[in-house]
This record gives C-alpha cells, sequence and structure tokens, in this order.
C-alpha cells in the first residue's frame, strides 16, 4: 500500500493558534492566573526593599481579565467551527450529536489519512470526536478541515456515523489540533481491499467507501457516454424505481430482501418455479453493490413485477412492507424476466405452496402485514402526536420521538437518549429496585441498547425513540379496568397518586402524572420513605422484591408492574388490596 508522507504545516492566523489551544484551555487559563498572581508577589517582595511599592492591581480586575482569556479563546473556536461547517444540520434534518466522519471522493478516488497511532493503525475517513452543540454532520466536515486542511460539505448520510461530503475549498485550515494534520492518500477503487486500515472505527469502512465510489463512477458515467452496456442500463432505470426510503427508515446495511406489498386486504406473492423447493414467494432479491437493503425491496419488486414501490416499513431482518406507486414502471425483464404474480387474501395463506427457503416465516409476516394482532418484532413508522405518553428513563415521550439532549437538559423531539445519558438519568432517579435498564429491558450502564436488525439487546447500540415505543407497546398489557366515573373514590397508590383516575408517580419529574405507572422501584422507594411496616402495593405485592400484579396470571409476579387500573381493580374487588395497610 501507500506509504505515508510527512505531515504539512502551514502559517496560522491568530484565531487558528488559539483554537490550536482549545483542547489545553484549562492549562492555558491555569498558567495566566499563575503568572498573574506570580507576578504580583515579585512586585510585593521587590518594593519592600525599595520602599516604593506601585498601586496593587484589584482582584476583580485581575478576574475580569482572566475571565476574558477564556471567553476570546470560546469565541475564536466557535467562529472557527462556523467558518468551516455548513448548514448539514438543517439541509439533512441531522439533529444528533455524536463522533462522525466523512468520505470524500473525488474524481474516482477517496480520500484517507493514515493514523499512526493507537492499537491498530492504519488507513482511516477524516472524521473524530464531537464538540459540544455540534450535529454529527458537522462534527464531521470540522474533523476533514482539521485533519486535512480542506473545507468540505456533507451531503448525505451513509451509515449511523458516515457521511458523504464534497470538496468546497483546499487549504482552509491551517493550524493543525489535536493530532496535527495526517498524511492523506487518494485511493482507487481497485485499491480497497489492499489497504491496511485502522481497527475499530467507523464500521465497514471498505464497504462504504466502495459504495460511495460506485455511486460517482455511476454518476459520471450517465452524464459522458449516451449509451452502456445492458447491465449498467438496467442500474441506471433501477435508480427511477427506487425511492428515499434509506433516509427516511433510516436503514443502510445492505443485504438480499423482499417485499410484501399490500392492496385492498390481499398481498401481492410471485411464483418461482426454479430451485429445489419451487412455489409462491416475497417479490425481493440479490443486493446491488452500494444499494441499502429497503432500496433492494423496491427494485427487484420492480423488476419482477413491474411495479414500483415504496418500503414503509421494515416487517423483519430482511423484509420490508411496500405500497404502490405506479404499474408498469419497469418495462423489461431482467434475470428470470417477470414472474406470475397472484394477489392473496388474508383466507388463503395456509393454504399456498410456499418456495422453501427464503425470507424467514412467509406466512407469519403476511398475517402481519395484513393486520394481524401479533406486535412486530421492530419499529413501526414514527409515532405522531396522541400517541401514549410513555416516558423513556429521562422522562421523555418516546412515542412522539423525543429523546434526551445532555447539551440542552431537556427533553428534544427527534433526538435519541444516548446509553450514557440513559445511564446517568438512570443513576439520578436512584435505581435500586433491580437491574438500570431502558425501555427495552436493555442496560445503557453497560453499554447496552436495542438493535432492530438483531431483534434483541446488543452490545454498541442505542435505544432510539421509536424502538422504545415498540418495546413498550409489546409489553402485555393489563386487562383493562372499568372506566372511572366522576365521584369514584380517591383512592391512591403508594406514592399517593390517584390510580383510578389513571395516574403514577414520575421519578424524574418528582409528581404523579396521568398516563404513568408507577413502578415497582418508585413504589418501593415511596415505601420506604413512609416507613411502612407493611410494604405492598394496591394488589398486595411486594415492590421492593420486584413483584407486581399479573392481569395474565392473576396474582403478584416477578418483574410485573402493578398499574393504576390494576391497582384501583384490586381495590374495588377488596380483600385482594392492602392499600388500608399502606395508606398514610
Amino acid at each position: 500500500g501507500p506509504q505515508p508522507q510527512q505531515p504539512v504545516r502551514h502559517s496560522a492566523s491568530q484565531e487558528e493558534r488559539l483554537l490550536a489551544l482549545t483542547m489545553a484551555a484549562p492549562r492555558l487559563l491555569a498558567a495566566i492566573a499563575a503568572f498573574l498572581v506570580g507576578g504580583r508577589c515579585a512586585e510585593e517582595a521587590a518594593c519592600r526593599d525599595t520602599e516604593t511599592c506601585p498601586t496593587a492591581v484589584p482582584p476583580r480586575m485581575r478576574d475580569s481579565a482572566l475571565l476574558q482569556t477564556g471567553r476570546d479563546v470560546q469565541s475564536a473556536v466557535e467562529r472557527l467551527r462556523k467558518r468551516v461547517t455548513s448548514d448539514c444540520g438543517e439541509r439533512l434534518q441531522m439533529r444528533e450529536q455524536r463522533n462522525a466522519a466523512c468520505i470524500v471522493a473525488r474524481g474516482g478516488r477517496a480520500l484517507l489519512v493514515w493514523v499512526p497511532y493507537g492499537s491498530a493503525p492504519g488507513w482511516d475517513l477524516p472524521g473524530g470526536g464531537k464538540h459540544d452543540g455540534e450535529v454529527a454532520c458537522e462534527t464531521a466536515e470540522r474533523e476533514v478541515c482539521e485533519e486535512t486542511g480542506m473545507q468540505v460539505r456533507a451531503v448525505r448520510q451513509l451509515s449511523y456515523d458516515v457521511f458523504q461530503c464534497e470538496v468546497v475549498a483546499e487549504n482552509v485550515c491551517r493550524s493543525p489540533v489535536d493530532e496535527g494534520f495526517l498524511s492523506k492518500h487518494w485511493a482507487s477503487r481497485g485499491e480497497l481491499k489492499s489497504l491496511r486500515y485502522r481497527g475499530n472505527t467507523w464500521g465497514d469502512k471498505e464497504g462504504l467507501l466502495a459504495r460511495a465510489l460506485a455511486g460517482q463512477a455511476l454518476s459520471q458515467t450517465s452524464q459522458v457516454h449516451t449509451s452502456a452496456p445492458a447491465v449498467l442500463m438496467a442500474r441506471q432505470s433501477a435508480q427511477g424505481v427506487t425511492s428515499d426510503c434509506q433516509r427516511r427508515l433510516q436503514h443502510f446495511s445492505e443485504r438480499n430482501s423482499a417485499c410484501i406489498v399490500v392492496r385492498d386486504s390481499r398481498v401481492l406473492l410471485v411464483w418461482v418455479p426454479y430451485g429445489s423447493s419451487p412455489g409462491w414467494d416475497l417479490p425481493g432479491g440479490n443486493k446491488h453493490s452500494g444499494e441499502a437493503a429497503c432500496e433492494t425491496a423496491e427494485r427487484e419488486t420492480c423488476e419482477e413485477t413491474g411495479m414500483k414501490v415504496r418500503a414503509v416499513q421494515k416487517l423483519s431482518y430482511n423484509v420490508f412492507k411496500c405500497e404502490i406507486l405506479a404499474y408498469g414502471a419497469c418495462r423489461n425483464p431482467v434475470d428470470e424476466g417477470f414472474l406470475g404474480k397472484k394477489w392473496v387474501s388474508r383466507g388463503e395463506l395456509d393454504g399456498l405452496q410456499y418456495r422453501g427457503g427464503t425470507w424467514g416465516d412467509k406466512r407469519g409476516l403476511l398475517k402481519q402485514a395484513l393486520g394481524s394482532s401479533s406486535p412486530s418484532p421492530t419499529p413501526s413508522p414514527r409515532p405522531l402526536a396522541g400517541q401514549p405518553d410513555w416516558a423513556d428513563v429521562c422522562g421523555c415521550k418516546m412515542c412522539r420521538g423525543e429523546g434526551f439532549s445532555s447539551s440542552s437538559q431537556q427533553c428534544r423531539a427527534g433526538k435519541a437518549t444516548g446509553a450514557s445519558e440513559a445511564c446517568e438519568c438512570l443513576r439520578r432517579g436512584g435505581s435500586s429496585g433491580g437491574a438500570p435498564v431502558d425501555a427495552c429491558g436493555c442496560k445503557p450502564c453497560e453499554g447496552e441498547g436495542w438493535s432492530s436488525t438483531q431483534g434483541r439487546c446488543s452490545s454498541g447500540a442505542e435505544t432510539s425513540a421509536e424502538e422504545g415505543c415498540q418495546c413498550r407497546g409489546r409489553t402485555p398489557a393489563p386487562a383493562p379496568a372499568p372506566a372511572p366515573a366522576p365521584g369514584q373514590p380517591d383512592w391512591s397508590d403508594a406514592c399517593g397518586c390517584k390510580m383510578c383516575e389513571g395516574q403514577g408517580f414520575s421519578s424524574t419529574s418528582q409528581q404523579c402524572i396521568a398516563g404513568k405507572a408507577t413502578d415497582s422501584r418508585e413504589a418501593c422507594e415511596c415505601l420506604r420513605r413512609r416507613g411502612s411496616s407493611a410494604p405492598v402495593d394496591a394488589c398486595g405485592c411486594r415492590p421492593c422484591d420486584g413483584e407486581g400484579w399479573s392481569t395474565t396470571q392473576r396474582m403478584c409476579s416477578q418483574r410485573a408492574e402493578t398499574s393504576p387500573e390494576e391497582g384501583c381493580q384490586c381495590q374495588r374487588e377488596g380483600g385482594r388490596g392492602a392499600l388500608a395497610q399502606i395508606a398514610a
């Protein structure tokens, strides 16, 4: 592979020199303070000898000068950051803050930087750690400038933390920051497999680079040539039959995939006559390089049926629910050609001969898409206002797309509550009544979050607002109690919340909230604060032992939570409840 060259140094402006000192700002301010104080001591010693003491500088003036120096540094940092970053947050609708990187492609080559330090040095994407108040795409743009000197503009999100960027200007950042300017190399697509990559950064770098360069090559070819081979023409036409599903569904992984197309309470199946187990199947097939899974499903459906569709929901690892946009959009047969089609009702699903070995439990997925009562294992589209007020561990309303922002210390729409933020909220809430878990049962303090792809908690994943809402919705709901009418008794739970009015205690806001359930940890804490001699809830369950009422089992059960409706019902039926024992 190419050998790294010596870093290039440039002259620096005063503003950029201040930026270079940003990471050492605390030491800089301490040094200034020591200088001022030390200078004063020296002056006092000299004046004692000469008996000609000057008027001392008032402490308030010294403090003011020190504070102003800190403000100057911060001001310079902010001015330079704004100078080298674009409006990508607004253009790409990006609100999340995280470490990020850029893939910069130019002339069929991608920009890489050599990182010589760490446990696995090698070629890497330009990128790095976020600054406070910076959205991910701004982090990527700024880091590229600091590491290469180039000002870039993020134009597309390629993965969770990688953006495709274009060069705006060169030699914009002239002063090295942190590790300084890194050695650069413009790599062609043919070189990607032979390069030594830095370990444990930015996921599948080789795959992302190949995808970015393939997209650029296709764009350049379509602009230069008026005709192309049949395969290239097919791929160009596929660009016109796929949607923006990658951005809408935030789905960036590449894999073979299929669509379930629903129309008038019927689903579309295709007959596949070849292979060892022919039969009815979902329209779908193999991925193309640089194509997200949802795009593969859309393209394959068009190639096999002629219909242009749009993926609207992920149903499983490799199956999407799709809706029809146009008929006859694909007119030229590709690969096996157009297949025989059939629109099937729910009642017909159990009597069909399905093709073997494809797309998992097809029958179950088809029933689910047609309105099965079975809960979906993956998130549905972004919930709208009016959804349940289910809160995450930081008190943010998951079903309304809210997450906690550690920068503003408040819930924000479109923000995901990160694992570190969730852990901090759990610790502040004193999560002592069991394992500190989020809405999906994952342990954020151990770096876990929900992975919709794997259908389980996974190290390194983060539970999004939509995933938390979906997990909360999958929790078996208690049998509804009769709706409380005006004049119902003011029966209260262990925390004093009115159960029959649907209230529960929120440890985040430290008050009773309608639509919130008092969980076992909160109930236990309330009972302890009251010094209750009988630490049981309204249904006689022991929350300090992790118990709650299970309507399904009709008994107290480990890991169950007594909802306000269940508590009210227990007290209404009498005998079973223990409200009299815990009432103040």
